[in-house]
């Protein structure tokens, strides 16, 4: 290789580490800093803007439209709180709320025993928890035999937008019969979050991921559990109506108390997506 070749490697070999040892120098200093309080920024927790809702709704439990409520109380199932509601059809000259529309008659054919309905309501109430074990855990405080399982779905409008006026999302629910010697119920089991739903915690986990990219916040969410009581060892697809008209006024009435004074986007509408497999 000839001296100027030579030197012009050098030089070119010389002005490339230079660079490299610049590019560490800046990140050195950045990242001094953040060792030194160890506090680094993938640590911090996403907040919950909806975080004052969720409490109330622990404690006080939900107005659904249409229902009264019989008893509420806070109860602890498998280490966690729950609001446990016992409601029936409010008479029939009670006024249903008129902004919430959803498309239907949501006091027709609700032939149903004299026995309440049970609301379980578990929100999140703090950024990190998240939603693991809590059918299972219902399973057993309830003792129950579960079968007649199948999914169940429904489509709800979503939050208003200049941009997708018309834009709906879907719930998919879990919904079986519960049995014991004592009652038999039609059970339906969801986590709802705002414009979407669905019983395994994996779909609401990359609803929440896309929630946090876009917003830096989390995707609250509230894990819902109906439960009606029906003959002993009855059909559940006596039920299904009723409990499909329910589960649609519960996740109307969540989502609207979780909208309040909320000044975060909403979800992506591209979360729907996740509502398409199978519940089991």
């Amino acid at each position: 290789m000839l001296p100027t070749q030579l030197d012009s490697f050098y030089r070119s070999t010389l002005i490339k580490q230079l660079v490299v040892l610049m590019i560490l120098a800046i990140a050195l200093a950045g990242a001094v800093p953040s060792y030194l309080t160890s506090q680094w920024p993938w640590q911090k927790v996403p907040e919950i803007s909806q975080l004052k809702q969720l409490k109330d709704m622990q404690k006080n439990g939900l107005s659904l439209p249409g229902w009264q409520t019989l008893s509420q109380r806070t109860v602890e199932i498998g280490g966690h709180k729950w609001s446990a509601q016992e409601i029936v059809p409010a008479t029939v000259d009670s006024q249903v709320d008129s902004q919430v529309d959803l498309q239907m008659d949501l006091q027709v054919d609700l032939q149903m025993d004299s026995q309440p309905v049970w609301l379980l309501l578990r929100p999140q109430t703090w950024a990190r928890d998240l939603p693991q074990v809590d059918w299972m855990d219902i399973n057993g405080v309830r003792q129950w035999t579960a079968d007649s399982r199948k999914a169940l779905e429904f489509t709800l409008p979503a939050a208003g937008s200049q941009s997708q006026p018309n834009r709906t999302y879907s719930v998919k629910a879990r919904f079986f019969r519960g049995w014991t010697q004592r009652r038999t119920d039609a059970v339906m089991q969801w986590y709802a979050w705002p414009d979407g739903g669905h019983p395994a915690p994996s779909h609401w986990f990359w609803a929440d991921q896309l929630q946090q990219l876009r917003h830096r916040q989390h995707l609250p969410w509230v894990a819902v559990s109906i439960q009606i009581p029906i003959k002993p060892l009855g059909d559940i697809e006596t039920a299904e109506a009723e409990a499909k008209a329910l589960a649609q006024l519960v996740q109307t009435t969540l989502m609207k108390s979780l909208r309040k004074n909320d000044t975060v986007g909403q979800a992506d509408s591209f979360t729907s997506i996740f509502m398409s497999t199978s519940v089991y």
